[in-house]
């Protein structure tokens, strides 16, 4: 398994260039170096990944087991020279920022793509002398393959240029990674505390795994000198280290989207809980009103997908009951609710939720029954401020606030209080009482 392990990380490195190739980076030489980057460090860690190797190796051709070490290393190489030229295109771009601001950006801007260009010329000039130095190394090395490493005959020349292969490409890995992690770490500090330097720091940190992982070549480097012999492949350790890497890579890389991830996975949150609080409310009002149901086909006790539409449709389906629970509503509901709440007297902040609750329930079982109030009560024994017609005849979106959230919050409010105040249980039994007499007295009528 632990030979496997290179594959994720190398998958990892080639989706993030597909993510910078898409990604609107302010800088196109910043993302284009970076989409190189990780773009050839990734086919570099899938190449040389143990499997791939002996697959090549299991067509009977040493040599192209060879070519193939050889080409995963010339990946490397490369990733490195883009992972270097990160560096000054990101200085370029502050020079290009900072033009801007002062209002000559042209001038300014021509002046940092010149300073860009012949760091580009520099860098891609450094890289074909280590390509090339490289492939005379390994041609002069003329290495085979034993198992997985590569082996020279015992000759020191042989030896040597096999070590020597190995430390070329070392040194300028370490050279391209310093030079982007000096750049780093100073503006980790300009950034000081916060999101930013959080997330230069883990990069940075993500840089310094990637120095060790490359260090682990000293291996190789004394071993080759020493025996003529070299991994091929990379090792356990190395896909240890290259997961470290990569996963302060993808942590500093993220730290900008922890912010907007994190109100996401809190927004769900909040709404299915708001969306559990509004069940038992809007089960009984479906009990009744079956019709006020917006999707008839969802009956399954599954949580929703989509919590926050799901919530909008529950918000809905309430103010449709109570709008259709008006033509229902008592008029002895604010005397049941007065000596309702002269034993269990509700407390300041739930007055208001307490009355719409007691309106709804005797609504409720009203329409249970079929029957409407014949006769209003008189308006002095009513206030209008308690009427369950007033109190059920506020638009959607007016009884507390004009946003879906403070609506919703309106109504979970309104629920919690219609499952559990007091004053509302005993209206609830004084109307399924009155309700029960006169199904009574119609029957004694029949």
């Amino acid at each position: 398994m632990s030979n496997l392990a290179l594959y994720p990380v190398g998958l990892f490195f080639v989706l993030s260039a597909a993510h910078f190739a898409r990604s609107r980076i302010d800088s196109r030489a910043t993302a284009r170096c970076t989409c190189y980057g990780t773009a050839l460090l990734g086919a570099a860690l899938l190449v040389l990944a143990p499997p791939t190797i002996r697959a090549v190796q299991s067509t009977g051709v040493a040599v192209l087991a060879v070519l193939a070490i050889v080409l995963g290393d010339g990946l490397r190489d490369g990733a490195a020279a883009a992972i270097r030229l990160l560096a000054p295109a990101l200085r370029a771009a502050d020079a290009a920022a900072h033009a801007a601001q002062a209002g000559n950006a042209e001038a300014a801007g021509n002046a940092a793509r010149a300073v860009h260009r012949h760091e580009v010329r520099g860098g891609l000039a450094l890289l074909g002398t280590v390509l090339g130095l490289r492939l005379a190394l390994i041609a002069a090395a003329a290495p085979g393959l034993s198992g997985e490493d590569l082996t020279v005959g015992p000759e020191l020349s042989a030896r040597l240029a096999l070590a020597g292969y190995t430390a070329v490409g070392m040194l300028h890995t370490t050279v391209c990674l310093v030079a982007l992690l000096r750049e780093l770490v100073r503006r980790a500090r300009a950034a000081g505390p916060g999101r930013l330097g959080t997330g230069l720091r883990l990069l940075a940190g993500g840089l310094v795994a990637g120095l060790l992982w490359n260090a682990w070549s000293m291996d190789d480097v004394l071993r080759a000198s020493a025996t003529g012999i070299q991994d091929g492949p990379e090792d356990t350790l190395c896909a240890v280290l290259g997961g470290l890497c990569a996963a302060l890579i993808a942590a500093g890389l993220g730290s900008t989207l922890w912010p907007a991830a994190a109100g996401a996975v809190r927004g769900w949150v909040h709404a299915h809980r708001r969306y559990r609080v509004l069940t038992p409310l809007w089960r009984d009002l479906h009990t009744v009103l079956p019709q006020i149901a917006l999707d008839p086909a969802r009956r399954l006790p599954l949580p929703p997908r989509d919590p926050r539409f799901a919530l909008y449709r529950r918000i809905i389906e309430i103010h449709d009951a109570r709008l259709i629970l008006r033509q229902h509503c008592d008029p002895r509901t604010a005397q049941w609710l007065d000596q309702a709440t002269r034993r269990f007297p509700p407390p300041c902040d739930h007055a208001a939720a307490t009355a719409e609750a007691a309106a709804l329930a005797t609504a409720l079982e009203l329409a249970a029954s079929g029957a409407v109030p014949k006769a209003a009560a008189p308006k002095a024994a009513v206030p209008e401020a308690a009427a369950p017609e007033t109190v059920l005849s506020a638009a959607p979106g007016t009884t507390a606030t004009d946003t879906m959230d403070g609506e919703a919050e309106h109504l979970a409010h309104l629920a919690r209080v219609y499952a559990t105040c007091p004053a509302v249980a005993e209206v609830r039994t004084r109307a399924r009482a009155e309700r029960a007499r006169a199904a009574s007295a119609a029957g004694a009528l029949r």
